[in-house]
């Protein structure tokens, strides 16, 4: 009886990963694999934001976690706590008050100073 089957197997290496991506439109496929294929790199991807497959300069492209947080640092709205904003307004009315209240006070000392000379 012979028997006809292939006893090669083919080896992967696993220290090697491959990052796959689209073949169309060369977008990052998320995960990696040990074998490579056509539409995979073993450039990591690492630290960049929606990388998309750049084959002539065998890079990835998109947005760095720094330049990400910078954009939303600089584009993030202040929210105003409204207790805050109250406290203040208030405070500026207290002093307000308290700046007129100074004035008439100085006024009138003035005044008591001009009745007595």
């Amino acid at each position: 009886m012979s028997d006809n089957t292939d006893n090669t197997q083919q080896t992967v290496d696993t220290s090697k990963w491959y990052f796959k991506f689209d073949p169309q439109t060369y977008a990052f496929i998320p995960g990696a694999v040990h074998e490579q294929v056509d539409n995979s790199t073993d450039v990591d991807p690492a630290g960049i934001l929606n990388p998309v497959w750049n084959p002539s300069t065998n890079s990835w492209t998109g947005q760095s976690m720094e330049d990400y947080l910078a954009e939303q640092q600089k584009t993030a709205q202040q929210n105003v706590d409204p207790q805050k904003q109250q406290l203040a307004n208030l405070a500026i009315q207290v002093m307000t008050i308290n700046q007129k209240l100074n004035a008439r006070i100085t006024a009138l000392e003035a005044e008591k100073e001009a009745k007595n000379v």
